[in-house]
């Protein structure tokens, strides 16, 4: 499937499976953003470990982070809106319940003959959104999920979105993930559950 996303959409599409339970050549322990390693695997597949994230964000968006209340003070503060807007953004943004134990990400067309991803994440240009999003509502009678934050994007707007929901999720980014997460000027981000890639292309 990996290969059929990377023959449309060029190299910025990758596969994830959550909480995978062997080892994989490489796993960072730096210090890292969601963004930035989704950035970096693109490169090489790498198993993420949720422990080692470093915005709060991206902790949210893992079930390390229960309590938006914290996370409502931040984004009020970062982004100069007032405490109840921040609070209404976080009540639409998804998260996990339970926390993460780690992610494989980077999931390629070698490792897909292996491993079934859950999800793929795509970087891909306004036009191709469109006709991704008329297709894929022609073969699965959905439309896709678009929420209008321009906060937690690519880990909570797209991943978990696209992971709980099993439907496709679009967000234009934010101002972390176009700094630290590779997504460029063009770019706006798409999620697609495994489930749905299958009906796309058959």
């Amino acid at each position: 499937m990996i290969s059929e996303l990377k023959k449309r959409f060029g190299p910025k599409c990758m596969g994830l499976k959550v909480n995978y339970n062997k080892e994989v050549v490489y796993s960072p322990i730096k210090p890292i953003r969601f963004c930035e390693a989704v950035n970096d695997a693109f490169k090489t597949p790498l198993l993420f470990d949720p422990q080692n994230l470093i915005c709060m964000g991206g902790r949210r968006s893992m079930g390390l982070l229960l309590d938006d209340k914290e996370m409502a003070q931040h984004l009020s503060t970062e982004n100069g809106i007032a405490l109840q807007t921040a609070k209404r953004a976080l009540s639409e943004i998804p998260k996990m319940n339970t926390p993460i134990h780690n992610i494989l990400m980077g999931i390629d067309d070698q490792l897909e003959k292996e491993i079934q991803p859950d999800l793929y994440i795509l970087y891909i240009n306004p036009k191709e959104v469109m006709n991704l999003s008329r297709d894929y509502t022609l073969k699965t009678n959905e439309f896709p999920i678009m929420k209008p934050f321009s906060y937690l994007s690519v880990c909570g707007n797209v991943f978990i979105s696209t992971f709980k929901s099993a439907n496709m999720s679009i967000s234009f980014g934010c101002p972390e993930s176009r700094k630290y997460g590779g997504v460029k000027d063009n770019h706006v981000v798409v999620g697609l559950p495994y489930s749905k890639c299958i009906q796309l292309f058959s």
